[in-house]
Order: C-alpha cells, then sequence, then structure tokens
C-alpha cells in the first residue's frame, strides 16, 4: 500500500478548493493518467508514473466559483444554482478528430489515436461532453473542446431535477448513462446521436456556440434519452418523517457485469440490475436493426430491479452513517464496504442472483401446432421458472448501525414486525407458492411417466406384433421368389420350343446364317493359306539338311601355289622394312640424333 500528496501546493494555497470526483483515465497505456474534478469547475489531469505526481492538464468546465465580493454579484450564486461540475464519468472511445481552428467540423479523421470523451454533470442535471486529444502514449498541448448540455429526450420542465450529485456511464453499446440526485432519483440514459429536427431548429441549434476567455462551449451532436427512472429507499422508513430525507448518491461500476451497478449514500448500499442492457446488445449487433430470434419488444420494456443490500439507518432520529468507500472484487465476486465506525462488511455477490432476462420462444407465424402437454410444460426451464416465483419486490438488507445509534424499543419493535410482515409477504408466500409450484410439477411428470410407461407397453407389444408379422411376409417373399423364378425358366423353354417350330427363319436367325457362311468360307481359304505354308515349311526343312551336311563335307586348306605366292610377298616385305630401317639410320646420323 503506497500513499502520495497529490498537488500538495496547489490544495494548501487554496483551503476552500475540494475534490469532487477522482477517476483514472482509460486512455493511459500505463495506467498512470489521473484525472481530478475539483469544486472550481477545473478538471486536472495528473501524471503519475513518476514518484511525485505531474500536473499535465487543467481543462476549464464553465466559469469559476468564487466568494470574493469584488468578483462581481452573480459569481457567489453558482453553486447554488447548481452552474459547476459536481461528477464526470468516461464515455465509450471514439475515432479522434482534428478540428478547424476557426470552429468548424472536422476536416479530417486522425485513426492513429482515439479519444475517451468525459461526461461532466452539473448540479442543475446539465450533462457537458469534454473532447481531449489524449492518447495513451503521450498528452496533448491542444485545448480540450466542451460541448453542451446535452439535449435529453423528451424534455421536463424541471430538467430531471436541479440537485443532481453523480452520473455513470455503463460501457455497453449502445451507452447507458445513469444520473443520480440527491432526492433518491434514478435516470437511465441512452447515449445516441441526436435526432434530426427540421431545418430551422436544426440551424438553430448548429449555429448555437458559446467563447470565453478559458473555454468554449460548441453544439453536442449526441443526445440523452430518457427511458425510466427509479426511486431508491433512503433508510428502512420507520416513521412518516424519513419522506423528506435527502442525500447525495454516489454511483459504482460493477468489474464483472455492464448490467449491474452499485449506489452508495448516507443511509446504505443499493444493487441495481439492468436487465435491458443484454437485449439492447443484441440490437445494436443485428442487421437492419432485426433482433435474433424475434424476441417480443416487451422485453426491452423490463424494468430495473433495486435491491438494498446493507441499511445504516432506520428512522430519521437515528444518526448518520454513511458509506466510506465500496469496492468490487473478483473472483469470486463480492461486495466489501467500508462503514464510519471502521467495520468492513463483505458480501458475496455470488449469493446476490444477477437477474438475467427470461428466454424468449419463437411464436410460430400463423401455423397452428398440435397441443403437447410436455411442451407447455418445457416451453421454459424450471429454475427460471423458480426464480420468477422467488423474485420479491422488497429486500430485507443487513443492518448495520452506527456506533452511537441507540434505537428505542419502540423502533427496534417497529423493525421486528417490519422485517417479519416484510418475510412473511416476500419470503414465507412466495416460499409456499413455489413448493406448490413443485408438488404440482411432481405430479405432472408423475402423470406424465405413467403415461409414458403405458405407451411403452403398448410400443412393446406393438413391436412383438410388427416382428411376427415381418417373418411371414419375409417366408411369403421367399415362397414367392421360388415360384417366379420356376415360371421364368418355364417361359424361356416354351419360347424356345416356339421358335424351333416356326417354318420360317426370323430376321435375326438369317443374319446369323449369313454370318456363319462368311466365318465357314473364311476358314476354308485359312485351312488353304494353313497348308501352303506347311509345304514351304517342309521344302525349306530339307534345303537346310543338305546345306548343313555339304557344309561339313567342305575340306579347308591352301595349295602349293597359294603358299608360295604368300611366302614370296613375306619376303619382300621383309626387306622393304630393312632397307626403311637402314634410311632412319643414314638421317638420325646425319642430323646428329
Amino acid at each position: 500500500c503506497r500513499c502520495r500528496v497529490l498537488d500538495g501546493r496547489f490544495f494548501l494555497c487554496g483551503p476552500h478548493i475540494e475534490v469532487r470526483q477522482v477517476r483514472w483515465h482509460p486512455g493511459s497505456r500505463t495506467d498512470s493518467l489521473l484525472l481530478v474534478l475539483t469544486s472550481e469547475n477545473f478538471l486536472r489531469l495528473y501524471e503519475t508514473g513518476s514518484n511525485e505526481p505531474q500536473l499535465q492538464q487543467v481543462w476549464p468546465l464553465g466559469r469559476q466559483p468564487t466568494a470574493a465580493l469584488s468578483s462581481g454579484p452573480r459569481l457567489p450564486f453558482l453553486v447554488g444554482l447548481g452552474d459547476t461540475a459536481v461528477d464526470f464519468d468516461f464515455a465509450p472511445p471514439v475515432p479522434s478528430e482534428n478540428e478547424d481552428p476557426n470552429g468548424g467540423a472536422s476536416s479530417r479523421m486522425d485513426s492513429s489515436a482515439i479519444i475517451w470523451p468525459v461526461l461532466v454533470l452539473r448540479g442543475n442535471g446539465e450533462v457537458y461532453s469534454v473532447t481531449s486529444p489524449v492518447t495513451a502514449d503521450s498528452c496533448s498541448s491542444e485545448k480540450p473542446i466542451l460541448h453542451g448540455p446535452l439535449f435529453m429526450y423528451p424534455p421536463a420542465d424541471d430538467n430531471y431535477g436541479v440537485d443532481a450529485c453523480s452520473i455513470l456511464c455503463l460501457q455497453c453499446v449502445p451507452p447507458v448513462v445513469v444520473i443520480a440526485t440527491c432526492s433518491a432519483t434514478l435516470y437511465h440514459c441512452v447515449l445516441l446521436t441526436g435526432a434530426e429536427d427540421d431545418e430551422d431548429n436544426h440551424d438553430k441549434r448548429s449555429s448555437w456556440s458559446q467563447y470565453g476567455s478559458t473555454y468554449n462551449l460548441h453544439t453536442p451532436d449526441v443526445a440523452l434519452y430518457v427511458f425510466e427512472s427509479v426511486e431508491l429507499e433512503l433508510g428502512l422508513a420507520l416513521d412518516d418523517d424519513d419522506d423528506t430525507y435527502t442525500c447525495p448518491i454516489y454511483l459504482h461500476h460493477d468489474s464483472g457485469t455492464v448490467s449491474r451497478y452499485f449506489c452508495t449514500h448516507d443511509t446504505g448500499v443499493h444493487m441495481m440490475s439492468l436487465p435491458f442492457i443484454v437485449h439492447l446488445e443484441e440490437f445494436s449487433r443485428s442487421h437492419d436493426g432485426v433482433f435474433p430470434d424475434s424476441p417480443p419488444l416487451e422485453l426491452l420494456n423490463q424494468s430495473s430491479s433495486a435491491e438494498y443490500l446493507i441499511c445504516t439507518r432506520t428512522s430519521s432520529s437515528s444518526p448518520l452513517s454513511p458509506i466510506l468507500g465500496l469496492a468490487i472484487t473478483s473472483p469470486p465476486p463480492a461486495l466489501i464496504t467500508l462503514l464510519t465506525s471502521g467495520e468492513v462488511v463483505s458480501l458475496n455477490l455470488m449469493s446476490v442472483p444477477l437477474l438475467l432476462p427470461p428466454s424468449t420462444t419463437v411464436l410460430n407465424n400463423g401455423k397452428e401446432e398440435l397441443y403437447s402437454p410436455l411442451k407447455v410444460l418445457l416451453k421454459e426451464p424450471f429454475d427460471v421458472h423458480i426464480k420468477k416465483f422467488l423474485k420479491h419486490n422488497v429486500s430485507q438488507p443487513i443492518l448495520k448501525l452506527g456506533l452511537n445509534a441507540d434505537p428505542s424499543p419502540q423502533e427496534c419493535m417497529e423493525l421486528v414486525s417490519r422485517t417479519t410482515q416484510l418475510f412473511r409477504e416476500e419470503y414465507f408466500q412466495r416460499h409456499d407458492r413455489v413448493r406448490e409450484e413443485i408438488e404440482r410439477r411432481v405430479r405432472t411428470l408423475q402423470t406424465l411417466k405413467q403415461h409414458q410407461l403405458q405407451e411403452l407397453e403398448l410400443m412393446e407389444q406393438e413391436k412383438i406384433k410388427l416382428k411376427q408379422r415381418a417373418e411371414q411376409l419375409a417366408e411369403k417373399y421367399e415362397d414367392t421368389k421360388d415360384k417366379q423364378e420356376e415360371l421364368t425358366k418355364r417361359a424361356e423353354h416354351v419360347l424356345c420350343l416356339v421358335s424351333q417350330r416356326q417354318p420360317v427363319l426370323s430376321s435375326a436367325e438369317n443374319k446369323l446364317l449369313q454370318d456363319m457362311n462368311e466365318f465357314k468360307e473364311k476358314l476354308r481359304e485359312f485351312q488353304k493359306a494353313l497348308e501352303q505354308v506347311k509345304a514351304k515349311q517342309n521344302y525349306h526343312k530339307v534345303q537346310m539338311e543338305q546345306w548343313v551336311s555339304n557344309q561339313k563335307k567342305r575340306e579347308l586348306y591352301l595349295g602349293q601355289t597359294h603358299m608360295k605366292t604368300i611366302r614370296t610377298n613375306m619376303a619382300q616385305m621383309t626387306n622393304e622394312i630393312a632397307d626403311l630401317l637402314k634410311m632412319v639410320e643414314i638421317s638420325k646420323h646425319e642430323l646428329g640424333l
């Protein structure tokens, strides 16, 4: 655990300056950029990677409130009128755009960096969007662009409350923005591109812009569409005075799922579940705006549910015991809260069921299907069916009062009565209903089992009958096959006899006879040629025998004349060789070799 001083000189020189909110900038690759919202209407960006945090940028969010009389009569009322920022959160990233210096539309797209828009909430309920080219690698020196206030639809006279205190942006598609007020009211909004109005209104909105010495206000291109409001129960409300109690509501992300978040306040912790987010993401991923499997639109109209997890105040007379800190750990998911008494409360979120949207069934378009009790029974999983019965509208939170809390016997009695009544109405009755439902399901399954056993017995009997029938048919088939082969042979024999007894030859027989005569003539010619070949073979054989005998009788010798001629030639050649040798010797001698 490390502790660092964040810009100590700045806060010491301005004791009236307070820190409203601190969040890590998600655009930092090293997770070292820290964004701080101060009460003087500034966002301060710090680099905490070094030993001492360094101030990188200061983003003005509007006029700076001050209590000095010389600064003007209107400025001291900025905080009271809700014109200062009270909270901020990061929206999903968008590609960075290089704006024209004259404040015009974007000229070109820079795809090498992204921008994390910052949604800033003011106390009067107005939401602004701050965009600054801060990348994951370095901090830019360009001035941030302040858009707003964002238009909220449908419009409300009170601007959805004038006591806004916290804002949260759920990182889903499209983003869902939660705005909390001190009167314990939560507004769920969808962040979308602004609606296209008529040309006059559109031109009027597009031309609206404010410029000051330190900040510029640009027309926003996105809007908030409010579709739901939820009122939280602050304390157990054991007396009538609790209805007027108000306190700031702080919103916290759930790192495990985007369809759930937590609210902390002076009276405890609430958990909010938003089941429609799952269908909203399915709708955004679908093509041409068509839901997969065509679920009914009622699924998007499911209201959010609030569950009171920890309660620190029972009545208006009880001392306050606000929640000092909240953290979510995983896995397994657990909620850790720090109370003012120093006590740490850990709650396993596995025991707190996450409300999932019910499974949808594909409707048959105009086609009638046969009634099937089993299909009706298995239309949805039994555990989902039971969870619907166990879902209660009011929860019993964990009671954690402050150290100085001393409830009166009447308050204790009211608390016990309320808890007993709650268990009786929201738990015991539902468990009785679940027991009846389980018994009904068991009886139905037993009836179905008995019916299926009877059907199995009938099918077994039918199987035996079909097997016997198949054996009989197989025997008949073999007999029929043998009889058919016998009849086929008899028919062929009859056809042969009929053909033989016909007085006139058929065309096929005439052709066969002609072919046989041609083959007979060719056979005669081949026989004559073969006899000639045999005669020539005998003749050549006799000639060869005679030639062999003559060769054996011949004598190989030379006569006297031939011998004499050969001797004369040999003597002449010897003399010539001797003369040549002499000439060679003479030549060598002459040449001196």
